[in-house]
């Protein structure tokens, strides 16, 4: 039987959800965390970390490590540049063109907001495919 859910993407966390018997239930991890924050770590290795793994490498590894991203969804380089300069991880775009979208560094690859985004909704879609 197919089920439907709902996924909440949020700036600061995230979350899946379905209805059972018209009552909305979040769906939690092993651990019992309803929550997963909305945080991206890259690894020199090249392994991506997700939730509160990707948080907890914020402490170690912050240049690696993304945050917030839904705030530079759409925009361009010049309408995030003064925020940009105070985050630990590197934002720019093609070139650094200022016009240009912009691109989030993680080590020596680069990311659009919609791509830091998917590793997101993947690692939800993989809770909720586990769940059920």
């Amino acid at each position: 039987m197919s089920r439907v859910v709902g996924i909440d993407l949020g700036t600061t966390n995230s979350l899946v959800a379905y209805v059972k018997d018209g009552v909305p239930l979040v769906i939690r991890d092993r651990s019992g965390d309803a929550l997963v924050p909305s945080v991206v770590s890259a690894a020199e290795d090249g392994t991506i970390y997700v939730g509160r793994e990707a948080q907890r490498r914020l402490l170690t590894d912050a240049a690696r490590t993304v945050y917030s991203v839904k705030r530079f969804m759409g925009k361009a380089l010049a309408d995030v540049q003064g925020e940009a300069s105070l985050l630990p991880f590197r934002v720019g775009g093609p070139g650094d063109d200022a016009g240009g979208v912009v691109r989030i560094g993680l080590g020596a690859r680069e990311f659009t907001p919609p791509e830091i985004s998917a590793f997101i909704l993947r690692d939800l879609k993989h809770r909720a495919e586990a769940f059920f």
